[in-house]
């Protein structure tokens, strides 16, 4: 027999579930951005070293992901 306790955490489970679906399927449409060798940002644009990186530090990230949203 089944409490209030146990009905609370049969729904957390279902929420958790139904949200990390959303997500999976909110991660297949997002297009990500590609490296090129320099800073993302187009207010910085320093070139890398490191072919694979993105963003400067995380403020030129947040700079960037204001300006696409």
């Amino acid at each position: 027999m089944s409490d209030v306790i146990d009905m609370a955490q049969d729904f957390d489970a279902l929420n958790l579930a139904q949200g990390l679906a959303a997500q999976k399927i909110k991660a297949a449409h997002t297009v990500s951005p590609k490296p090129c060798g320099q800073c993302l940002n187009a207010d910085c644009e320093a070139p890398f070293e490191n072919p694979q990186k993105l963003f400067c530090d995380p403020l030129c990230e947040r700079q960037y992901s204001r300006r696409i949203h």
